[in-house]
């Protein structure tokens, strides 16, 4: 018969290291996520939108597929925000039997052009305390938790 462990305290495990962590690297995220959300919302687009934007920029003529890959995607989930960007003429899709390759439009690119350095100059505040040693020292770290 197999024993059952004992109930952790909450207390206690609140403050394992890796609960407290884990909990700092959350607020973290969601704060840094809430900035760039503020700095893209007046451009009208999401940091998903952006993003997908800023891969089929780096990967033109990629299969939807393939994007869906380089974002983590669900094949629906990318379906569902391509047809967003596609409906606002920012990408156009190019069908080739089964294939759905996509490219930014005009617009798609202008807004880009935009974009980008919001975002960019948000990321360099944001981690602007940091020297360029602790930069690559928390970038090594941070791999290590794949």
């Amino acid at each position: 018969m197999t024993e059952m462990p004992a109930p952790l305290d909450v207390d206690e495990a609140l403050r394992q290291p890796s609960i407290r962590l884990w909990r700092r690297l959350m607020r973290l995220t969601q704060g840094k996520i809430r900035e760039v959300e503020g700095a893209l919302s007046p451009l009208g687009l999401t940091p998903t939108e952006f993003d997908l934007l800023a891969v089929v920029r780096a990967h033109p003529g990629a299969t939807q597929q393939e994007l869906a890959q380089h974002m983590l995607f669900t094949e629906g989930n990318m379906t569902y925000h391509a047809q967003r960007l596609l409906s606002r003429g920012l990408i156009r899709r190019e069908v080739a039997g089964r294939t759905k390759r996509l490219s930014l439009t005009p617009e798609g690119s202008a807004l880009m052009d935009q974009a980008l350095p919001v975002v960019v100059d948000i990321h360099e505040a944001q981690f602007a305390e940091l020297t360029t040693d602790q930069l690559q020292q928390l970038e090594g770290l941070l791999r290590l938790l794949r």
